[in-house]
């Protein structure tokens, strides 16, 4: 077969780990409240070659159904997720990936979809497969028509990046999938890939402290409200009683009603928001939105880059973290099941609440209460039609097993947030408008399909509205997608103000607003420190995206990296 092709010898195109951190910290919904992790158990994910670079080699057609693989071994123990191959602009029909044992089991397979014209193809397939270090393994796909690129001299000696080490290359004339066993004697790689996962523990740095300048202090008066008839009605408090009823306008139920489970009709149904049911994606690329400029969109995973380990310095003040953010340290709690609140100006304070709590009112404060959000869409919601809900001084968390979706998810009106501690969740907080300040959102949790952001906007605040993100740490531990992420998923992003956070992770730390539906606006970027705590460039791909420097009212100013020096206008 391939002994009658004149192979140029070229050279290996050595690519990078292609890294997606994953924090797996799954706590007890009774753990201490504020102690801060200085370290994380992470999940790696790796693959032998870079996955946007034009790979080199000699195209061949064969004209005749092929097995193309690539034989390869592990340096620990992990799980096969799925593959990938290069394919050529020649080459044409389906194509099916593999996964082999050494025995020549085949451990899975995957039917390729949504395949570009040419360039690197991946599929995942429906479960991991585990895999054990050392052993040998060999990943392919069949083709029917033949075609591929071809290598010569690649596998002279095998090939090590970070985990992974790429023995040879393999193929099999077959008219269907099959194992391949032949290694041609000029050592070509056919550009098969894996895609592996396996876990480490990493340390990351933790800012404390609180942050200085214009912060706006808790209120110190308890929210009001006028029933329908007009009449002024106090306050209440609703915490569980002895009988294990809430007081009046909040239910608290073991397990939710269809009602409050149902998703929201407006929830977004864009990437960035995809349900816990929904298909996966097999694409983990940091894409902001199908509304982004693609132009601007990095496709290349750069390579794999350990957290750089970095000191604060004292000029840029401090900063939230777990010692002064979530419920107050000496708190006692009462036990709660999933709560939903109906009444006007209720207070929820001092609760622990297993599941969600479901916001169908005005003005209602939830303060000092910890949340162990169940698998869904939220932790807590306020529903469309309803405004004024305040999130101060508590505690959001998911399982880190299973998907939660939002911790925080704005349908309705204005909503501030402060003094909140927002981990082991797949996204922080979605809003568009509203306030939030003074918070700590980090170690987000990947789940398949997930982009991943820790504060989001989606469209901008309403006209005569505002967002403004204030005074928090916001650190997105993943390769994708943002620590604070301004989309043009439904509209045209203005009014926010982005100022003296801490920014670090994600693809990128900031995604600054540009979009094709329009230029953004009245974008103001001040005061805030952008970190290398968790990638060398901030992001994992650089410190801003998508930033509109010609956008009217728009303002980048004072914005600096962890050493004070200046980070230019967007990035």
């Amino acid at each position: 077969m391939v002994g009658r092709v004149s192979l140029l010898g070229a050279a290996v195109l050595l690519g990078a780990t292609v890294t997606v951190v994953v924090v797996n910290r799954a706590p007890s919904p009774a753990h201490p409240a504020n102690v801060a992790p200085v370290s994380a158990e992470v999940t790696l994910e790796s693959s032998l070659w870079k996955s946007a670079k034009a790979v080199k080699g000699k195209t061949q057609s064969e004209h005749t159904p092929l097995e193309l693989g690539t034989r390869f071994k592990a340096s620990r123990n992990g799980e096969v997720a799925g593959v990938r191959f290069y394919k050529p602009a020649s080459e044409r029909g389906a194509h099916r990936g593999s996964l082999w044992d050494s025995d020549k089991k085949l451990l899975a397979k995957v039917t390729f979809s949504g395949e570009t014209r040419s360039g690197w193809q991946q599929a995942l397939f429906s479960e991991p497969v585990p895999i054990v270090a050392g052993r040998v393994y060999t990943v392919s796909y069949h083709t029917q028509n033949g075609g591929y690129v071809a290598a010569a001299g690649a596998f002279d000696a095998p090939v090590t990046v970070g985990p992974l080490t790429a023995q040879a290359g393999v193929f099999a004339p077959s008219a269907k999938a099959a194992f391949p066993l032949r290694v041609h004697p000029a050592k070509v790689n056919y550009w098969v890939d894996v895609i592996f996962r396996h876990r480490e523990r990493h340390t990351f740095p933790r800012p404390t402290g609180r942050p200085t300048g214009d912060v706006t202090a808790a209120p110190t008066e308890t929210p009001t409200t006028s029933e329908p008839n007009g009449s002024a009605t106090p306050t209440q408090t609703p915490t569980v009683t002895d009988s294990g009823k809430p007081s009046s306008g909040v239910t608290s139920t073991p397990t939710a009603t269809e009602s409050e489970t149902t998703p929201p009709t407006s929830t977004p149904t864009k990437t960035h928001t995809s349900s816990p049911e929904g298909t996966p994606s097999a694409s983990h690329t940091p894409e902001p939105s199908d509304t982004a400029i693609p132009s601007k969109q990095p496709t290349e995973v750069p390579p794999s880059t350990k957290p750089t380990q970095t000191t604060m310095p004292p000029s840029t003040g401090g900063f939230p973290g777990a010692s002064n953010t979530g419920v107050p340290s000496g708190k006692s709690l009462q036990q709660s099941n999933s709560v939903r609140v109906t009444k006007d100006g209720a207070v929820i304070d001092g609760l622990e609440v297993h599941g969600e709590i479901n916001v169908q009112a005005d003005n209602v404060t939830i303060r000092n209460t910890r949340l162990a959000a169940e698998p869904g869409d939220w932790g807590i919601i306020q529903r469309k039609g309803y405004s004024g809900l305040k999130v101060e001084d508590s505690e959001i968390f998911g399982n880190g097993t299973q998907r939660t979706q939002f911790a925080i998810l704005n349908q309705g009106g204005d909503l501030t947030v402060r003094r909140v501690d927002i981990h082991t969740i797949s996204n922080g907080i979605l809003t568009e408008q509203g306030l939030i300040e003074d918070s700590y959102l980090h170690d987000p949790v990947y789940y398949s399909g997930d982009h991943t952001d820790m504060i989001m906007c989606t469209s901008g605040p309403p006209s005569g509205a505002t967002l403004v993100i204030r005074g928090n740490t916001v650190i997105n531990t993943l390769q994708q997608t943002g620590a604070v992420a301004l989309f043009q998923d439904f509209g045209v992003v203005r009014n926010v103000t982005v100022e003296g956070n801490f920014l670090a992770g994600g693809g990128y730390s900031l995604y600054g607003g540009a979009g094709k539906k329009g230029t953004s606006s009245n974008i103001k970027v001040v005061g805030n420190v952008f970190s290398r705590d968790v990638w060398a460039k901030g992001g994992y791909y650089g410190p801003v995206a998508y930033w509109d420097e010609n956008g009217s009212g728009n303002e980048w100013k004072g914005n600096v990296w962890e050493d004070g020096k200046p980070l230019p206008e967007g990035g």
